[in-house]
């Protein structure tokens, strides 16, 4: 039974670079992101010098690349600290490779705080988008009261990781 154990945990262990194509898929979307963002990016400069836009139109539009941004970002981090955690740290060994100072200190918990902060981050902003980009008529408020209600889910959901944590580590 004991060699059997050790076999699935073996099979188990060896099975952690499966994960790398889930994490080549989240790579190969950032890029995606980039190009969204570049070609949104010259869509704007260009009516910025040579249309007209008006003031409350490009806060949206910066919004939208500023939440395009951290989305991004938040795909980075998430597959740059499953990869050092699930998958090998071996490869910040090599002198060429500077490892962000951040990476030391994620574990699980960390990372999860990471994630429900970056979702907050790009709930907020899109809260803010969704805000400003209509007249308050009743339609409009019905959507934006929906809008704030997921965003203070969210808080609160990250405020219960945080608490949940914390009782963990004052019982261990």
């Amino acid at each position: 039974m004991e060699k059997l154990l050790s076999g699935v945990g073996s099979l188990l262990y060896g099975m952690r670079f499966t994960m790398l194509f889930f994490y080549v898929g989240l790579v190969a979307i950032i890029f995606g992101i980039l190009g969204k963002f570049l070609f949104e990016t010259f869509k704007l400069m260009s009516t910025l010098l040579f249309g007209q836009l008006e003031k409350i139109d490009l806060i949206i539009k910066v919004l939208e690349l500023v939440d395009m941004t951290m989305v991004a970002q938040l795909v980075w981090v998430v597959a740059l600290a499953g990869v050092s955690l699930f998958v090998t740290t071996g490869h910040f060994d090599k002198l060429d490779i500077k490892k962000p100072d951040w990476l030391d200190h994620v574990n699980t918990y960390n990372l999860k705080l990471k994630l429900a902060f970056a979702i907050i981050s790009i709930s907020g902003v899109h809260a803010l988008k969704t805000y400003l980009s209509g007249q308050l008529n009743l339609e409009n408020i019905q959507v934006v009261v929906m809008v704030a209600v997921i965003h203070f889910m969210f808080v609160l959901s990250a405020i219960g990781i945080s608490y949940a944590e914390r009782l963990t580590r004052e019982n261990d």
